[in-house]
């Protein structure tokens, strides 16, 4: 396989000039760049790249935001499972898709979905047991869980050609590139297996690993049941980097119904392999020893999934672990997880290497938070200058910060209870507790540096209420002359409280002393390295979690301004932090922390020292910081969900959703910003959200639109219920007579092609091109070698997990259904299905199930159809249709918003839309059509007054997102061609007016089951007196659709058949296709003429005559 190196010869001077700017290359490429596996899984979906990003609308960006674009399969798409157990994203993601996509086909796509499905379901029927939250997956969980289905299936169909399929893209990836940054190939050979057992999930911290961590044990598990090697598989093991996280996982896996046990050599976990063995990492070695155990005596053959996948990846001893966790997996499969990849493979070619290869999934931090998942957070900056002047009243105004979400969640419990935040917890984290320097010839820590300012702050009550007035009237400058604390206590600003009141205030509800008191510090001698913090004799306010607490009580025992003690006492203060109540307020801890810890409580950060080595713990525990459980637990923040009708936003919500960061030397912070930047992630807030407001133009009229009647007789339809209570049962049979003639011309289509293409079998050839594909059947031949029974048990499981309760699926009509070919089409190179081997019989199993399997769910669809047909109804079109925009919370902005977020460097952009917003608000703005330009987006306005709501907008650059989704470049043109011909001809719809809408896709528009669930982009009305004409119109590319067997090809005379279902004379329906593929080019590809084009109602973007040809109809 090339390695793509470049080719030629140079001039020696050349030479030097071509390899610095090499040189320079190498150093530009970022590790997130270099996720080949990545890359190549999201080239099954065209979106071919070799840096990680892809150009869509002008706009190049990150791969996922690609898919995101061009499949419409966002935070904000709709989650769950349909009526028949498909979950909505995966319709999402099929309405997107044209034909078929390169490397992944419909089928298999719908096949992979049913897997997650059925292992969700395993999951969620336990978890009911112990009375857990059902697991609803967030799209990006859904989509980590797709890409590694798509993986397994490859891998345990043949993995010597998935490991040519990514060496295939590895070699373009290495074209033109320095050998230093070339990734090596893997090994296609008989062994290839062995170099592709390893994958890793990058998941943001709060994004849910664990959850995924278990399917991904189902996923590994049903694979290698499929493969016929569940035999195969020796143990199970989770590696976990400390005794902390290890009992977490117990806890989790028990409440998923996943037998779990901690490893002990001396107890049955040795030799059970049925549980999941959870070991510290620690505990392995090379050989037996009192307190750990001999890799080798787990044997091969393991599944191994590794938590917090950083750990064991460096030098020394730690890269013995990893060396260990591999002899672990060895003849077996590793998955790992982690949020901090990237710090962990800094300045190491070889792990990066490593994990470049191996990263199925990348929903790093940056993606999290630009989702609108977890908290905000705001950076406390602190310079030299003020570290040295004016610390104090620095930590003054961090500890009001806290107080403040303190003050506010204590305040507004009752409105904030929907919102599922926890009490607001201050902590301190540092490489280490026990740290120690010299200052003024005496020794000195960090902590002990907070905890003098905590004994001052109470004691010196003059100096702390003059701090506090300060930072209350104007924030507090620094020696910069930058205020970052300006505008940040608008709560305690409503409230307006002296600092006299504020003082009283902070000590009785943080310090657990209305009256005050000295600062204690007690070691607790029965804890584990645990000392409280307290005032007088009240009770603890704050907490030390440390390795080796002896140590620090002594060195608070000689600090003078502490009161050092000891105390006895039984238990952990830090096993019960998250107690409800819990009177902690203020943690200070060491690393620690960051794995293995779970709170929601976090709310402000203070950073001590941190060591170079020690940015990935950090980003953990900034990653633990913004979790948030948010409304409904969807764990976004506020101002980023669309809250439904009735439940209003808390006032300042806010502060409660933002993570504070501070530090107490200013080094600290620089370090910190540094990490945040090498995560992608802004060190400061660099977007900001406006709002438009839309304006409706209904008016009075009362338009039509088609539904299913919503209840019948008496039950209603949604999901299904109707159909399921009331129809008849229907029972799976072969098409039979005129009734069933739909079934017979929409024959059931499974393309194997896709499969063979993927799998690169060696013994096959073509089906690269269309006109090579081959036909082929199930001859009595084959079916007489298949286990029918099987085949039936596999039908009977599908229409139970599709929750098809009223289906009867008898025997014999497998045997019926095979012993016929009229109702498939096969489409399977011919020497997969030769009768001269006896290997492929798993193959033709596997066929007849999926053709089964298909046949049933159009089949049940088809009868649930042709019972509702009578039902459907015009209904009038509602002010709340989800087509139209949600409302927004100011005045003028009842009918309906656009939310716009943009960088904050487009200064002049957001000076214009502030303007425009405004004049929308006060119904105010006049523009016909309006672009504004900014440094790296573009945003074009279109008021048409034919639309029911205006303004209409687009958006391209990479600095501008818009909510909901603006116009493509089509729709654009689609809508501008139609404003000109209506402004051309206005006499024209005096009498007859028009209206159009934006039909938005599954979830919130109008769709049709008969053209495979097709939702066109538009709906227009044309009214004549007391009739009303509806042309669904799309605009669209049709190049890679089929002239035959295409439903959307076929949608007009789809409608004209629910137009005559329905029977009201006073309604008619049409459709037309805009197409934005020349003509000519069509011709040519399909084959047909311009009277067959126009038959089929296909118009194309080109002809500047389409406008007028869609309104005067057929």
């Amino acid at each position: 396989m090339p390695r793509g190196r470049p080719k030629g010869s140079k001039s020696a001077a050349g030479t030097v000039r071509a390899g610095a700017e090499r040189t320079r290359a190498a150093e530009a490429i970022e590790f997130n760049q270099a996720l080949v596996l990545n890359q190549w899984l999201f080239s099954l979906f065209d979106l071919e790249s070799t840096d990680g990003s892809f150009r869509i609308d002008g706009r190049r960006m990150p791969l996922l935001d690609a898919f995101k674009r061009r499949f419409q399969l966002n935070e904000d798409s709709e989650e769950g499972l349909d009526e028949n157990n498909v979950h909505r994203f995966h319709h999402a993601l099929i309405n997107q898709i044209p034909d078929e996509l390169p490397g992944v086909s419909k089928d298999e796509l719908l096949a992979f979905d049913q897997n997650i499905v059925r292992h969700t379901q395993a999951m969620n029927a336990q978890r009911a047991l112990r009375r857990e939250r059902p697991v609803v997956w967030k799209y990006f969980q859904y989509l980590s869980l797709l890409f590694v289905e798509i993986y397994l299936d490859r891998y345990f169909r043949d993995p010597q050609a998935l490991a040519q399929a990514i060496n295939a893209h590895i070699a373009k990836f290495n074209e033109g590139k320095e050998e230093s940054q070339q990734l090596p190939l893997l090994d296609e050979g008989a062994d290839a297996a062995l170099g592709l057992n390893k994958l890793a999930l990058w998941c943001a911290t709060g994004s849910g690993k664990t959850l995924l961590m278990h399917m991904n044990l189902r996923q590994y598990q049903h694979h290698l049941a499929q493969a016929g090697k569940a035999g195969q598989l020796n143990r199970i093991l989770l590696l976990t980097p400390n005794e902390g996280l290890s009992h977490q996982h117990l806890q989790e896996f028990s409440a998923a119904g996943i037998e779990a046990e901690l490893f002990d050599k001396n107890a049955r976990g040795l030799f059970a392999g049925k549980a999941v063995e959870i070991i510290d990492i620690h505990k392995l070695a090379d050989e037996m020893g009192e307190k750990t155990v001999a890799v080798e005596a787990f044997e091969e053959g393991n599944l191994v999934l590794v938590d917090e996948g950083h750990r064991g990846a460096s030098g020394g001893e730690e890269g013995r672990w990893l060396s260990r966790r591999d002899q672990l997996c060895e003849k077996g499969f590793s998955f790992e997880y982690s949020a901090t990849f990237k710090q962990a493979v800094k300045g190491n070619a070889a792990l990066s290497r490593r994990y470049a290869r191996s990263i199925v999934f990348d929903y790093s931090y940056r993606y999290f938070y630009g989702d609108g998942y977890g908290k905000d957070y705001q950076i406390l900056n602190l310079d030299e200058a003020t570290e040295e002047t004016r610390l104090d009243p620095y930590l003054t105004a961090c500890l009001m910060a806290a107080w403040q979400q303190r003050r506010l969640y204590d305040d507004k419990q009752a409105e904030l209870a929907p919102f599922n935040l926890e009490r607001p917890l201050w902590i301190f984290v540092g490489g280490s507790v026990n740290a120690l320097r010299t200052e003024n010839k005496r020794s000195v820590s960090d902590v002990t540096e907070i905890l003098l300012f905590l004994s001052r702050f109470v004691r010196d009550r003059a100096a702390t209420e003059k701090h506090i007035d300060e930072i209350l009237s104007g924030g507090l400058a620094t020696a910069t002359g930058a205020n970052p604390f300006a505008n940040r206590f608008g709560y305690l600003a409503a409230l307006g409280v002296t600092a006299a009141e504020a003082f009283n205030d902070i000590c009785a509800r943080l310090f657990n002393a209305p009256g005050g008191g000295a600062l204690h510090v007690e070691y607790l001698k029965g804890a584990d390295g645990e000392l409280a913090l307290k005032l007088g004799d009240n009770p603890p306010f704050g907490l030390i979690n440390v390795g080796d607490a002896k140590k620090l009580y002594d060195l608070c025992d000689a600090t003078p301004g502490l009161v050092a003690e000891e105390r006895d006492f039984a238990g952990s203060m830090f096993r019960s932090i998250n107690d409800r109540d819990s009177r902690i307020s203020l943690l200070i801890g060491s690393r620690k922390f960051t794995e293995g810890w779970n709170s929601w409580r976090v709310s402000t950060l203070g950073l001590m020292k941190i060591g170079q080595s020690e940015g990935a713990q950090i980003i953990q525990l900034f990653g633990r910081g913004v979790r948030l459980q948010g409304w409904n637990h969807c764990l976004k923040r506020s101002k980023a969900l669309r809250l439904p009708a009735g439940v209003n936003k808390p006032k300042h919500i806010e502060l409660l959703e933002t993570l504070n960061v501070f530090g107490i030397h200013a080094d600290y912070m620089a370090q910190f910003k540094q990490f945040l930047e090498d995560e992608g992630l802004p060190v400061d807030q660099e977007t900001e959200e406006l709002i438009l407001p839309v304006v409706r133009n209904l008016g009075t009229h009362k338009l039509k639109v088609i539904r299913l009647k919503p209840v019948i007789n008496g039950v209603p339809t949604s999901f299904g219920t109707a159909f399921r209570q009331l129809a008849p049962i229907p029972e799976l049979e072969p098409p039979r007579g005129e009734e069933d003639l739909w079934l017979l011309r929409n024959k059931v289509q499974l393309n194997w092609y896709p499969k063979i293409q993927a799998m690169k079998a060696k013994d096959l050839a073509g089906g690269d091109g269309v006109a090579d594909l081959e036909r082929g059947s199930l001859t009595p031949r084959h079916v007489a070698l298949l286990n029918l029974d099987r085949a039936w048990f596999e039908l009977i499981r599908f229409k139970n997990e599709r929750g098809w309760h009223n289906f009867n699926i008898p025997r014999r009509a497998v045997e019926r259904l095979l012993s016929e070919s009229d109702w498939y089409e096969l489409l399977v190179p011919g020497p997969v299905m030769a009768l001269d081997s006896l290997d492929r019989l798993p193959v033709w199993q596997e066929i007849a199930e999926s053709l089964l399997k298909k046949y049933a769910e159009r089949y049940y669809s088809y009868r649930k159809k042709a019972w509702e047909e009578p039902h459907l109804e015009y209904a009038e079109l509602a002010a709340d249709d989800p087509n139209f925009p949600e409302a927004g919370n100011a005045v003028g902005e009842e009918q309906g918003v656009y939310r716009i977020t943009v960088e904050k460097s487009e200064e002049t952009l957001i000076t214009q839309l502030r303007a425009i917003g405004e004049e929308l608000r006060k119904r105010a703005y006049s523009e016909p059509h309006k672009k504004l330009t900014g440094a790296n987006a573009t945003i074009e306005l279109i008021r048409f007054q034919h639309h029911l709501f205006e303004p209409l907008i687009r958006a391209g650059g990479a600095s501008v997102s818009v909510k909901p989704v603006a116009l493509n470049d089509g729709e654009m043109r689609f809508v501008t061609r139609l404003k000109e011909y209506c402004e051309q001809h206005a006499a024209e719809f005096v009498d007859r007016p028009l209206f159009l809408l934006r039909n938005l896709s599954r979830g919130r528009g109008v769709g049709f089951f008969e053209a495979g669930n097709f939702y066109p982009d538009f709906m227009l009305w044309r009214l004549d007196g007391g009739k009303q004409r509806i042309t669904f119109i799309d605009p669209k590319g049709i190049r890679n659709l089929s002239w035959t067997n295409e439903p959307k090809l076929d949608f007009a005379t789809t409608l004209r058949d629910i137009e005559n279902r329905i029977g009201d004379a006073a309604v008619s329906l049409d459709s037309y296709i805009v197409s934005v593929t020349p003509a000519a080019e069509m011709r040519l590809h399909w084959g047909v003429t311009d009277a067959q084009l126009a038959q089929r109602h296909i118009v194309f973007d080109e002809d500047e005559d389409y406008v007028r040809r869609i309104l005067a109809g057929p």
